[in-house]
């Protein structure tokens, strides 16, 4: 039974992984410092790719510009070289 737990999980991951979320979605999900940080970036020419959300920290925001990642962590403080790894499918 828990083998079919841990399998059903697994697949609602996937699942998740594999939909395309809107813009809107993320922007939805920065705070307001997020939210005027990301205003600079997008000034340069970023655009924002998603949010990650844990249970361990805060919402970071993960935006590109070409191949240049940056990130805006909870307090609009943005990373230019930040030390993350995109998926590739």
């Amino acid at each position: 039974m828990q083998s079919v737990a841990a399998n059903c999980h697994q697949l609602n991951v996937e699942d998740r992984r594999s939909m395309a979320s809107e813009p809107v979605d993320h922007w939805e999900r920065l705070n307001a410092v997020q939210r005027f940080a990301f205003y600079g970036l997008v000034k340069l020419g970023y655009e924002l790719l998603f949010v990650r959300n844990s249970f361990s920290t805060e919402a970071v925001a993960i935006a590109r510009l070409n191949n240049q990642l940056a990130t805006i962590d909870a307090d609009g403080e943005i990373n230019f070289s930040p030390d993350i790894t995109l998926r590739t499918h």
